[in-house]
């Protein structure tokens, strides 16, 4: 349904939710769902209730670039297994880099890209828990880039960009609560990065490891984001 949506949208260049509903005689909801991802992957805009279609896509990240598996490929096996343990350990790269015998700069693309899978799973997550109950998004500045959270089971999800429904529910107190203690303990350890590049990473990172042992952290990278 998604590229049926994207194809129709390609067709007729500028077009609007109530334009898609009468052409495809599907569910809204179903409609607005599918647009949700298009935006989400940067296949779409959506500007005043008009939709159009993205001509350049952007340009990936070096982060975004790189493949894990073709970068395992140049360090043994126990050397990536020291870098993974490092950074669940949170030791710095620099000094991963003396312990393995790698140029810090190698150790920090496995560091981002380890933030990256966090915060690809977490997201996936956030789709998921977003398309059956949309909740209106909160959002936090940081470096002159904006973060918008969101509170599921009292657990905070962070996205890049804002989630849109037709009907969002607003926060409950307990996630009040919740947002509020999290979003301290976010500022208290942005403050000290100097780096605004990646800051959704980061932030995915800080939440996956808050209150969490070694062993958990550990277990999850290498067998659920990984593997």
């Amino acid at each position: 349904m998604k590229e049926q949506i994207f194809r129709l949208c390609k067709r007729l260049k500028n077009c609007t939710l109530n334009d898609l509903v009468q052409m495809l005689e599907v569910d809204e909801a179903i409609i607005e769902t599918a647009l949700l991802f298009l935006e989400q992957e940067e296949s779409i805009s959506i500007k005043d209730g008009v939709i159009s279609i993205n001509d350049a896509p952007k340009q990936k990240s070096n982060i975004e670039q790189k493949n894990l598996f073709l970068m395992k490929g140049y360090i043994s096996d126990e050397k990536f297994e020291i870098i993974l343990k490092s950074f669940c350990l949170e030791i710095p790269p620099q000094k991963t880099a003396v312990i393995v015998e790698v140029h810090p700069n190698r150790i920090c693309n496995y560091y981002g890209v380890f933030r990256r899978l966090i915060y690809e799973k977490q997201f996936k997550e956030l789709m998921q828990n977003f398309m059956n109950k949309p909740q209106q998004g909160r959002y936090r500045k940081f470096y002159e880039k904006y973060a918008f959270f969101y509170v599921y089971n009292n657990k905070v999800f962070v996205s890049e960009k804002l989630l849109r429904a037709s009907v969002e529910k607003e926060f409950k107190k307990d996630e009040i609560r919740e947002f509020k203690r999290m979003y301290c303990y976010l500022a208290r350890l942005e403050s000290h990065n100097k780096n605004a590049e990646y800051m959704h990473y980061r932030l995915a990172e800080f939440l996956w490891r808050r209150e969490k042992e070694f062993d958990f952290l550990y277990q999850d990278l290498k067998n659920k984001l990984i593997a």
